[in-house]
């Protein structure tokens, strides 16, 4: 069994803020959170001549919104989007039977304890991030152990999927890379990841004695985490690259993202001391996408 929801070569989208991932998209995005295939979305682009040209505003606001409209020098520009289908309409076939099969087994596990097998490949701390106009929240809600191969509920999955750790737990049993166990727990869908929750009864095969991370020490990483812009696939596969899930209230609506932090406090990835010859390539692509975009 894969994930076909996270796959990226399905369809692509020239949204803007998909730049920063070469305007690759999940399956899972197109399908499930926009629903945009094959009809595609329409928003509309807020743009103000006079802050354009680098004045102030009439209204002493400092960005383009809602409470701009009615002003004369407020224009909103209607634009629809469709997403590209990359795939042929047979290879789209197969992969909507691969979507129906992978439902129906994520049905299957849906609402009871499942075991679950895995060797852990990485243990990242889970960080959650709330924008409150210019105050931030960032909170470790716990960590989350990736694999990259293992079983659940006695069915061979060959794909990545996560599982999730209270603080509570990782201070108990040290869970650490190379670690294989067996453990019982629910199955989910979090934004098209396969996520394993409230995780119990860990029996250990074998103990890796990699080092690991501890409350204390993840505390101290969300004190020197830095931000970045674009997601290169080798910092997100880094044990130091973690993914922080961000709810930010922008006019009373709740927005949710995801962010790249590195936990090393890297500023750039190109400086990258601690897997550079393995980060250069991927960086130079990223910043050759955005030139291009």
């Amino acid at each position: 069994m894969i994930n076909p929801y996270k796959r990226q070569d399905v369809f692509s989208c020239r949204y803007s803020s998909h730049a920063r991932f070469s305007y690759r998209v999940s399956a899972y995005h197109v399908l499930k959170e926009k629903q945009c295939f094959p009809q595609g979305c329409i928003y509309f682009k807020w743009s103000c001549r006079l802050l354009e040209k680098g004045k102030s505003c009439v209204r002493k606001y400092h960005y383009v919104g809602r409470l701009c409209d009615g002003c004369r020098y407020y224009e909103d520009e209607k634009v629809h989007l469709q997403p590209a289908l990359l795939l042929t309409a047979a290879e789209y076939e197969r992969f909507l039977s691969q979507i129906q099969e992978f439902d129906d087994w994520i049905e299957s596990l849906t609402g009871r304890e499942v075991e679950f097998y895995c060797q852990i490949d990485s243990v990242k701390p889970r960080f959650r991030k709330e924008v409150m106009g210019r105050k931030n929240y960032f909170r470790l809600n716990g960590y989350v152990l990736v694999v990259r191969k293992g079983f659940i509920d006695r069915e061979s999955f060959e794909d990545i999927f996560y599982i999730d750790i209270a603080p509570a737990q990782q201070e108990r049993y040290r869970l650490a890379s190379g670690d294989c166990f067996e453990a019982k727990g629910r199955v989910s869908i979090d934004r098209g990841r396969v996520l394993i929750g409230r995780t119990n009864r860990i029996e250990f095969e074998e103990r890796s004695q990699q080092p690991t991370w501890k409350n204390s020490e993840a505390l101290v990483a969300r004190q020197v985490a830095t931000l970045f812009i674009h997601q290169p696939e080798p910092c997100l596969k880094c044990p130091k690259g973690a993914l922080v899930d961000v709810s930010e209230t922008v006019h009373g609506v709740e927005q949710k993202r995801r962010e790249l932090y590195c936990l090393a406090g890297i500023v750039d990835p190109r400086a990258c001391y601690l897997f550079p010859h393995e980060k250069m390539a991927e960086c130079i692509f990223a910043d050759r996408a955005l030139i291009n975009s």
